[in-house]
């Protein structure tokens, strides 16, 4: 996996920054959407951090992380969709 991947793995902090823009979003569109990609990238803060604790896992299975190719694409795809999900709430709502 690139090196570039790891970002979020090797700093779990970083992960915030989605989960306040989400909410951020969500709470000025309204949009259901944008809450649930807030509430994905909560979940991925949590199992990030229970990797880096050691709590999910245990000696070398910390560094092994084939999940990411499942998670990471869900991500990006579901944050993908909000935001367009909320573009669309903001602009329908400039029309009324």
């Amino acid at each position: 996996m690139p090196e570039f991947l790891y970002l979020l793995v090797n700093h779990p902090a970083l992960i915030a920054a989605p989960i306040i823009v989400f909410a951020l979003l969500a709470l000025w569109s309204r949009s259901r959407t944008a809450w649930v990609a807030a509430a994905a990238w909560v979940l991925y803060l949590v199992y990030e951090l229970g990797m880096n604790a050691g709590v999910l896992c245990s000696g070398a299975d910390c560094i092994k992380r084939s999940p990411l190719y499942v998670v990471y694409p869900l991500l990006a795809l579901l944050s993908l969709v909000a935001l367009v999900q909320v573009y669309v709430h903001i602009r329908d709502q400039r029309h009324r």
